[in-house]
């Protein structure tokens, strides 16, 4: 996630009402305040949009990613059936909601691609520690009570809404436990949905003079390019068959607003949709009421807080080393090849058919979807390092860069790169013992196959 942007994010209050930039008429009654956010550098709407789903984004992947770590944290082998059923319920709902944020991550996406703005897929490795955007670090660690009240403050809606639904003294229980007994009566993710859907609506009409100097109050129109709806994603693509998995396009500005409606009430906005579980935050809230008091049992394994591959990091409590190295390497690489395949399918027009180019890059990103839950699971099993009682998990570390090549010849020749990349490392693991040789077999198997496509598009 990029400080230096959410470093000139403004936190304030802002009138409420109609009243626009341009045309400042009187009103008959004393103005309201809310909170809000804005840019504390000059950029014009189309410009600060941008900028702010960039932020939404960091946040959509910061999240999805946390609770997929929280997920597979999870230990289905417990001692009764009774524990199994529900921690594998858990398991599944989470799950759920991380690929429901990868459904949002994809839809802000569209919403870049809509207004002609570069995409986002970046963010910072594990802690992302901001408390000017929430209290709490973005951090993957293993589910507990503690790390459930983080994700059920992190997903709630605004003090207003918790007070129609009869929640605020529950979820100030929850801030009081997790350590933040003030109230967090602001929802800052949720501002910047708020902000960015006032930069999408038109305003009204202005009357009388001008002056030219004054900023377009929203988003224009010409802006608006209903000609992207091919280089978007589409939920038939990339949903799954889920339908609760909101993968929106946009065509104009109505379709915007409602794609960016959809995404703020299922997760991190100010409303909420009318069921509760319908929302992330009503899912979250339903584990946490059934998740065990320490002491009482452990649904979890004792996996790491926050595993790295550096080599700077000298935390013994981090720090992967031993038999669970390589594989977490792996992991890293086929992330890399994950986020990839996902950003250069927007520079690809939508056409129909798996042995299209688009169709590789969507193919290949759920292939490599499957093999994080794989490695997820065998790093699970490990042991951080040799003697440590903690397990590895994956640590999801991001690439040194995620800009793709100008020119797309050379976008296929990054995924021969970090194919070839790949199948070198499988082979010196194969040749060390790595163990799950069948896996590992297989894996280099598709990267083969993939490899000799990829390296067909490049045409050498």
């Amino acid at each position: 996630m990029s400080s230096r942007l959410r470093s000139r994010i403004r936190w304030d209050a802002t009138e409420t009402g109609s009243r626009s930039r341009l045309a400042l008429a009187r009103l008959d009654q004393p103005p309201s305040y809310a909170p809000a956010c804005s840019l504390d550098v000059p950029s014009a709407p189309r410009d600060e949009a941008i900028a702010l789903m960039h932020v939404g984004a960091e946040v959509e992947h910061a999240l999805m990613v946390q609770y997929l770590y929280g997920a597979y944290s999870l230990n289905l082998d417990q001692p009764d059936e009774a524990k199994r059923t529900l921690v594998s319920s858990w398991r599944g709902l989470i799950a759920q909601i991380a690929r429901e944020e990868m459904g949002h991550l994809a839809t802000v996406q569209n919403m870049l691609t809509l207004i002609g703005g570069p995409l986002c897929f970046e963010r910072e490795d594990y802690p992302i520690i901001d408390e000017e955007l929430w209290p709490f670090p973005f951090e993957l660690e293993p589910l507990t009570k503690t790390s459930l009240g983080k994700y059920v403050l992190a997903e709630s809606p605004s003090d207003d809404t918790l007070e129609k639904l009869g929640l605020r003294a529950e979820i100030q229980a929850i801030r009081e436990r997790v350590g933040h007994s003030a109230s967090l009566s602001v929802n800052r993710v949720g501002l910047i949905y708020d902000r960015i859907t006032t930069l999408f609506t038109a305003g009204p009409m202005v009357q009388g003079p001008v002056n030219p100097s004054d900023l377009h109050p929203f988003i224009a129109t010409v802006d608006i390019q209903a000609a992207s709806l091919p280089y978007q994603a589409d939920a038939s693509a990339w949903g799954l068959g889920q339908t609760d998995i909101l993968i929106e396009t946009a065509k104009d500005r109505t379709t915007a607003l409602n794609a960016i409606a959809l995404v703020a009430q299922q997760g991190e906005g100010s409303s909420m949709p009318d069921e509760l579980m319908d929302s992330h935050f009503g899912k979250f809230l339903s584990i946490y009421r059934n998740f065990p008091e320490p002491g009482d049992w452990s649904p979890s394994r004792n996996a790491a807080s926050n595993p790295t591959t550096n080599q700077r990091v000298k935390d013994p409590a981090r720090r992967i080393a031993g038999e669970a190295e390589p594989w977490a390497v792996l992991a890293n690489q086929r992330y890399r090849m994950l986020l990839a395949f996902l950003q250069h399918s927007f520079h690809v027009e939508g056409l129909e058919g798996a042995n299209s180019p688009r169709g590789a890059l969507i193919s290949w990103a759920f292939g490599e979807m499957y093999n994080l839950r794989s490695l997820s699971e065998i790093l699970m099993a490990m042991p951080l390092a040799p003697g440590s009682s903690l397990r590895a998990g994956p640590p999801f570390e991001m690439p040194y860069t995620l800009s793709l090549p100008v020119r797309n010849v050379d976008r296929w020749r990054t995924h021969r790169d970090n194919l070839t990349a790949s199948i070198d490392l499988v082979d010196r693991m194969i040749g060390a013992g790595a163990g799950n040789e069948r896996y590992l077999r297989a894996l280099r198997t598709a990267d083969q196959n993939s490899l000799r496509q990829a390296t067909a598009l490049v045409g050498a």
